[in-house]
C-alpha cells in the first residue's frame, strides 16, 4: 500500500463516521382519544383563560391570587430551578466555541531557570482552544441543555397554575365556609325558640319529656353545626394564608364576612360565581398548551439528545490548540527577552475503556425510554383529569338546576309563613320550622354551587391554566407509544 493510500485510509474512516446518522428517536407516539366522551359545557363564554380570574364575580380573588404569585416560596423555587436551567443551557452552548485566555507571571529569586545570580523573570503568555464538534456530541448536549431549561420554564408556568387553582380552591371553601356558618347560626336561633317552646309545654304538661328533649337535640346538632363551619372557615383562612404568604390573622380581617342579622329570615354572606369559558378543541389539540405535558416533552427532547451526545464520545476527537508567549529575564542589570508560539491540531480516538462508553450509551437509552414512558403516562393522566373535570361539572349543573327550585319553593314558603304569623294565622313554632326547612335548603344550593366552582376550578387547572404553547419551540406531539 502506497503511502499515499496509508493517509487517505484514515481520512476515509473519519469521513465516513462523520456521515452516521443519529440515534434514532421513539417510535410513533400513539393516538389520543378523538374526542371528549364527557359533556362539554354548552352555557360558558368565550373568556380566555388568561383573563379568567379577572372576569370572576370576585374582584378579591384575582387580588389573592397576585399576591401569591408574588410571595409564594414554591413559586419562588420553580422560577430559580427555571434560571438554574437556563444558565446551564447559556453554559452548554459556550462549549462549541473557542476557549482562550491570558497568564502572566512575575518571579523573583536566585538561579532561576540555572542562571547564577539574582534575577526577574516575567512572562506573558495567550491560549487559545477550540474542540471541533464533529459529529455533534456537543451540538446535541447544547440541545439537551436548551430542552432541559426549556422544561423547566414550563414547569414553573405549572406551579403558576396551580399555585392559583389551590387559592382559588381555598377561597371558594372559606366562602362556603362562612355562609353555612351564617346559616348554622341562623338555624341554631330557630332551634332554640323551638326548644324553649318545647320546655314551656312540658312544664305546662301539653307534650312529654321525650317530645321535648327530642326537640333540644336538634337544638344542640345546629349548634355542632356552627361550630363545624366556623371551624372549616379557620381552616380555610389558614389555607389561603399559606398560598398567600401572609399572616392569618390580618388576612381574616380582610375576609371578614357580613354579620348575622340580629332579627329575621336575611343571608347576606355570598359565593364567588365561575364565570365559565368553551370547551370545543379536541383532547390532542387542547391538551398540547398543558405545561406540565410541554416539560414532559422537552425531557424526552433531552433525553434523545444525550443519546447523541453519549454515542459521540465513541468517534475520534478533534481539537485546535494555539500558544503564543513572550519571556524577559533580567540579571545583574542585563535583559534578555525570548518569545515562544505553538499552534496545531490534536486527534483522539477511544481504544480501550472497559465498556464504559457503550454503558453509558445504554444508560442514555434507557433514560430515553423512561422519559417516553413518563410522556405517554401524562397524556394518559391529561385526559382523565379534564374528563373528570368534565363529568363533574356537568353532574354539579345539572344537580344545581334541581336544588335552585328546591331553594326558591322554600323561600316562597318561609316568605309566606312570617307573613301568616305576624297576622295570627301561624304559631312561632311553625314559622321556625318553617325557616329552619328553608335553610336547610339554601345549604344544599350553597354547597352545589361550591361545587360547580370547584369543578370549574378543577378543569381551570387540567387544562393548562391561562399558559401559551406557543411559547416552546417546540410544541408537544402526541405521546410515545408504549414499546
Amino acid at each position: 500500500m502506497t503511502p499515499r493510500a496509508l493517509l487517505a485510509a484514515p481520512l476515509l474512516a473519519l469521513l465516513t463516521a462523520c456521515m452516521t446518522p443519529p440515534p434514532a428517536p421513539p417510535k410513533p407516539p400513539a393516538a389520543v382519544p378523538a374526542a371528549w366522551r364527557s359533556p362539554l359545557p354548552h352555557d360558558g363564554s368565550s373568556t380566555a383563560l388568561q383573563a379568567w380570574w379577572q372576569a370572576f364575580d370576585d374582584p378579591q380573588l384575582a387580588r389573592l391570587i397576585a399576591r401569591a404569585e408574588a410571595a409564594s416560596p414554591t413559586l419562588a423555587q420553580a422560577a430559580a430551578r427555571r434560571r438554574q436551567a437556563e444558565a446551564s443551557a447559556a453554559q452548554a452552548r459556550a462549549g462549541l466555541l473557542p476557549q482562550g485566555g491570558i497568564g502572566a507571571q512575575v518571579q523573583r529569586g536566585r538561579a532561576l531557570n540555572g542562571v547564577a545570580g539574582d534575577s526577574t523573570q516575567a512572562s506573558v503568555q495567550f491560549s487559545a482552544s477550540w474542540e471541533i464538534d464533529l459529529f455533534g456530541g456537543q451540538r446535541a448536549a447544547a440541545e439537551a441543555a436548551a430542552a432541559q431549561a426549556t422544561a423547566a420554564s414550563a414547569d414553573w408556568h405549572a406551579a403558576r397554575v396551580s399555585l392559583a387553582a389551590d387559592v382559588a380552591q381555598a377561597y371558594v371553601q372559606l366562602r362556603l365556609a362562612q355562609a353555612r356558618e351564617e346559616s348554622a347560626e341562623l338555624d341554631l336561633r330557630f332551634a332554640e325558640q323551638i326548644a324553649q317552646w318545647g320546655r314551656q309545654q312540658r312544664e305546662a304538661g301539653l307534650i312529654s319529656s321525650s317530645d321535648a328533649a327530642l326537640l333540644n337535640t336538634d337544638r344542640a346538632a345546629a349548634s355542632a353545626a356552627r361550630s363545624q363551619w366556623r371551624a372549616e372557615a379557620q381552616i380555610a383562612l389558614h389555607s389561603l394564608a399559606q398560598l398567600c404568604a401572609e399572616r392569618a390573622d390580618a388576612l381574616a380581617a380582610e375576609l371578614a364576612p357580613p354579620p348575622v342579622v340580629a332579627e329575621g329570615f336575611e343571608l347576606r354572606r355570598t359565593q364567588p360565581h365561575a364565570p365559565g369559558f368553551d370547551v370545543t378543541a379536541l383532547p390532542a389539540h387542547l391538551l398540547a398548551q398543558r405545561p406540565d405535558l410541554a416539560a414532559a416533552h422537552q425531557r424526552w427532547l433531552a433525553a434523545v439528545q444525550q443519546i447523541r451526545s453519549v454515542d459521540a464520545q465513541r468517534y475520534p476527537q478533534l481539537s485546535l490548540a494555539a500558544m503564543a508567549g513572550d519571556t524577559r529575564l533580567r540579571v545583574g542589570g542585563k535583559t534578555t527577552q525570548g518569545s515562544t508560539w505553538s499552534f496545531g491540531p490534536s486527534l483522539t480516538l477511544p481504544i480501550f475503556d472497559g465498556g464504559a462508553l457503550v454503558a453509558a450509551g445504554d444508560s442514555a437509552r434507557a433514560a430515553a425510554d423512561e422519559a417516553a414512558a413518563a410522556l405517554q403516562a401524562q397524556w394518559l393522566l391529561a385526559v382523565t383529569e379534564v374528563e373528570d373535570a368534565l363529568q363533574r361539572l356537568a353532574a354539579s349543573a345539572e344537580r344545581a338546576r334541581e336544588i335552585e327550585a328546591v331553594r326558591r319553593e322554600w323561600e316562597g314558603i318561609a316568605r309566606r309563613s312570617f307573613a301568616q304569623a305576624q297576622a295570627g294565622l301561624q304559631s312561632g313554632v311553625q314559622r321556625n320550622t318553617t325557616f329552619r326547612n328553608a335553610l336547610a335548603a339554601n345549604d344544599a344550593v350553597l354547597s352545589v354551587r361550591a361545587e360547580q366552582a370547584q369543578a370549574w376550578i378543577r378543569l381551570y387547572r387540567s387544562l393548562g391554566g391561562g399558559w401559551n404553547a406557543d411559547t416552546l419551540t417546540n410544541p408537544a406531539p402526541n405521546p410515545p407509544a408504549a414499546r
